[in-house]
């Protein structure tokens, strides 16, 4: 058991991590609860797993001890928040539970736009990676948007199927998100108050600047060490 799961931090400490990174992001945000809905065991089964990446994710590319710690721990707290609140159907738990795990996708952003634009040539899995920073920027918004919602009922109008689809969990906030940084919106799920307003502005702003800028440069990187090599 200890050699696999020191292979495992051995793996997430190399580049091919962001391609993997970007597959379990693919699943969870376009695969499992799209399809399968918000029922409590598509939700925990999925979001365990996605929890467990970002702790080890977190330890082997994080080179501040103190900084690993941290978001660390809001992993920990997070998934216990997160499952004590759905398994004991204890709402209190839903605020924790939604700022912790933005804390935790914080920190994955954080180490996974390092390990993207450290020096070195660009390769294909850094290219992956800048795509599974875009994603991750979705996943932070979405549980921001959670978070808003929470402490401000109605700041966001979600209908009512979108409601009794997804359930209580706060993943009809992932579909809002990534239709919010990738287009200007559908209309289904709108922002209501100002503060809401402001971070869907803010979101949509940034879903078009990072491709056009970040993602683009680092193609044409690639392209260039391509050329020279």
């Amino acid at each position: 058991m200890g050699s696999v799961f020191r292979r495992l931090l051995r793996f997430w400490s190399q580049e091919n991590s962001l391609s993997a990174l970007l597959a379990i992001l693919v699943i969870r945000l376009f695969v499992m609860i799209p399809t399968l809905g918000g029922g409590l065991l598509v939700v925990m089964t999925s979001d365990t797993i996605l929890y467990l990446i970002l702790l080890v994710g977190l330890c082997t590319m994080l080179r501040s001890k103190s900084l690993m710690v941290l978001f660390s721990a809001c992993v920990v707290l997070g998934a216990i928040a997160h499952n004590a609140w759905l398994l004991l159907d204890l709402p209190l738990l839903a605020d924790w539970d939604f700022a912790f795990s933005a804390f935790a996708i914080l920190g994955t952003l954080m180490v996974t736009l390092r390990m993207v634009y450290q020096d070195g040539p660009v390769t294909a899995h850094r290219i992956r990676g800048a795509v599974a920073a875009y994603l991750l920027l979705g996943a932070l918004f979405a549980k921001t948007y959670a978070i808003i919602n929470y402490l401000v009922p109605g700041a966001f109008n979600v209908p009512a199927a979108l409601i009794q689809y997804y359930g209580k969990t706060g993943e009809a906030f992932y579909y809002f998100s990534i239709v919010t940084l990738t287009t200007v919106g559908f209309g289904d799920i709108t922002a209501v108050t100002p503060v809401a307003r402001s971070f869907v502005m803010v979101e949509a702003l940034v879903g078009q600047l990072y491709p056009a800028i970040l993602i683009a440069r680092l193609v044409s990187l690639a392209v260039a060490d391509n050329m020279k090599g």
